[in-house]
């Protein structure tokens, strides 16, 4: 047995965490913060305690909400280019996915040189960044746990994948308060979002016994706990756990990576407009079909995750009970299929070429052909 395991994040997880972050970043002893968030997260109110807790630890404040989904290299670099003007010691990152990935692109570019593309891939990075505290307000990427950042080229319109030890952030205060506000179709997305990263960390080539054991009871957790949450945003408890299983997903992909429908979902966001959650939900099934030839007793095990009934059944049966339901769980939570998300037959020959270069691919337990991959987008439109 042999294995690599490890997160970059120191974590504290406790409802009203959020509120501690200035009391924390008073014992890394820094002046200047840069706060990031989107319009989103401005609008709900959920910055406000963070800021109010900045500003009583008497710290220096920068805000900048000039995130967007799925950051571009030219909004990483407009951060940067403020961070460096106000000599900025530490970034505090509120919000989702996109947030927290731009966090930690701008805290590569405080030391290490622009521009942030030239970073792509694992271990570009040889310079430590100034600290990141990652505080998430959806349970979806579990950025805040990962030595990974995702940036768009908007030149060679594509996603880069940016891991390695210098990328993940400091700390992780998980406040599953500040979840509550997500509306249920965030709620969804991002859920299944998290869930997908738990299936295909376990089904990796890189997978091991610690990545094994986070992955199979984030999939426990989530495919238990997402319905709830869609349903009733207020339900406190389905929303810590759906905060805890997305992290425990964390940990696994953090060292397991992820598969074909993570290579899938990044040209389905750039080239069709589809969210990371949304693509990764409405392929995953028909990846997992694809892959059963190859891991039916890992698929098996995925099934008894999600509380099915699949010990007694033959391989091939099991993993199609599994798949069912994997599809119903979308379903209900009202994941649409490609046609219903307005993707165009059109781009599945780039969506597929795409997806073949993307590094998740390599992880995956079987190697596809581009038609095979083509065949899998038809039967998720």
């Amino acid at each position: 047995m042999q294995f690599q395991f490890s997160i970059p994040s120191s974590v504290a997880f406790a409802p009203g965490n959020a509120a501690t972050v200035g009391h924390l970043l008073l014992g890394m002893e820094v002046k200047k913060v840069l706060c990031i968030y989107d319009q989103g997260v401005k609008k709900t109110g959920l910055i406000e305690p963070v800021l109010a807790s900045l500003k009583t630890a008497r710290l220096e404040v920068l805000e900048w909400d000039g995130v967007s989904p799925n950051p571009a290299d030219v909004v990483i670099e407009e951060g940067a280019r403020l961070a460096r003007e106000a000599e900025i010691e530490a970034i505090v990152a509120v919000g989702g996915g996109s947030v927290i990935d731009a966090g930690k692109a701008i805290s590569i570019l405080m030391t290490n040189e622009s521009p942030i593309t030239q970073y792509e891939g694992i271990n570009m990075v040889k310079n430590s960044g100034i600290p990141v505290v990652a505080i998430p307000t959806t349970a979806g990427t579990a950025s805040e746990v990962t030595s990974f950042t995702v940036v768009v080229d908007t030149v060679a319109r594509k996603k880069l994948v940016i891991g390695g030890q210098n990328v993940g952030a400091r700390f992780a205060l998980m406040d599953p308060d500040l979840t509550m506000a997500v509306p249920p179709d965030l709620t969804a997305s991002t859920g299944m979002g998290a869930l997908s990263h738990a299936v295909e960390a376990y089904l990796s080539v890189a997978a091991s016994v610690p990545t094994d054991i986070n992955a199979l009871k984030a999939v426990e957790i989530i495919s238990r706990n997402l319905p709830k949450a869609v349903r009733n945003g207020q339900d406190r408890e389905a929303r810590s756990a759906m905060l805890l299983g997305s992290m425990l997903a964390g940990f696994a992909y953090n060292s397991a990576v992820l598969g074909l429908a993570h290579s899938l979902s990044h040209p389905l966001n750039v080239h069709c407009g589809l969210p990371h959650g949304i693509a990764n939900a409405a392929v995953l099934p028909y990846v997992m079909e694809y892959n059963g030839s190859a891991v039916p007793e890992r698929i098996r095990n995925l099934g008894a995750a999600m509380g099915l009934q699949v010990n007694g059944l033959a391989p091939e049966e099991a993993v199609k009970a599994t798949v069912a339901a994997m599809k119903e769980l979308s379903r209900s939570v009202g994941i649409p299929t490609l046609k219903d998300a307005g993707v165009s037959r059109d781009d599945f020959d780039q969506v597929a070429a795409d997806a073949l270069m993307e590094i998740s691919t390599i992880f995956n337990p079987r190697h596809p052909s581009k038609d095979e991959v083509i065949a899998i987008l038809e039967k998720a439109y």
